[in-house]
């Protein structure tokens, strides 16, 4: 039977009293049925993290999780996620700042979920990815070969081409979400500035 291999930037663990309830969790628990499976970092920083996520399993769902460099985490989550995409998606591009090398490790950060992943992934696997930390991971998924239907939810707002033109990868990331099979917005009018991204860029 297919089963559904949801992503996000963090994993809630399941702790001896239960799971921690985050928001994301929260969302999903209706979905987290026995033989889901839920893949993403683990909050731990490693020096050398193992390509292989660790696992954990809890009431009848997969827990995988891999850890990060602080390098890693640095450029990927404070640098790229929240300190240029958070702001952008969020109409607040006074915030913003777009370094390169903090992109580089958004994209290799992408690249090492990729990678674990296809460690674990089967052929018959849905995949659904979740937010803007995981923008490219779809096309990375492609690359290694994976056949299965992809998913994406964004859940902040998205913005029109003459905002999101503001980020010198605007184009890069349009092509990185056109990778997925559906991709999911809050509201029709987010849905629709994404479709005139994707029309313009």
């Amino acid at each position: 039977m297919a089963r559904l291999v949801i992503v996000s930037n963090r994993v809630p663990i399941p702790k001896a009293r239960g799971a921690s309830a985050g928001g994301l969790a929260v969302a999903l628990r209706d979905l987290l049925t026995p033989g889901t499976m839920w893949f993403g970092w683990s909050g731990r920083l490693a020096s050398e993290p193992a390509i292989e996520p660790a696992i954990v399993s809890a009431r009848g769902v997969t827990y995988a999780t891999i850890d990060l460099t602080s390098e890693a985490y640095r450029g990927f989550y404070v640098g790229f996620s929240n300190g240029a995409l958070w702001p952008l998606l969020h109409f607040r591009l006074g915030l913003m700042h777009f370094r390169r090398e903090d992109y580089e490790a958004y994209l290799a950060v992408n690249q090492a979920f990729a990678t674990s992943l296809a460690t674990v992934l089967q052929p018959d696997d849905t995949l659904w990815a979740h937010d803007y930390h995981m923008i490219p991971l779809g096309r990375m998924l492609r690359q290694q070969g994976f056949t299965g239907p992809l998913g994406f939810f964004l859940h902040v707002p998205f913005v029109p081409p003459s905002m999101l033109e503001a980020i010198p990868v605007a184009r890069e990331m349009v092509a990185d979400l056109c990778a997925y099979d559906v991709v999911g917005f809050q509201t029709e009018e987010h849905a629709r500035d994404f479709r005139d991204c994707a029309q313009r860029l």
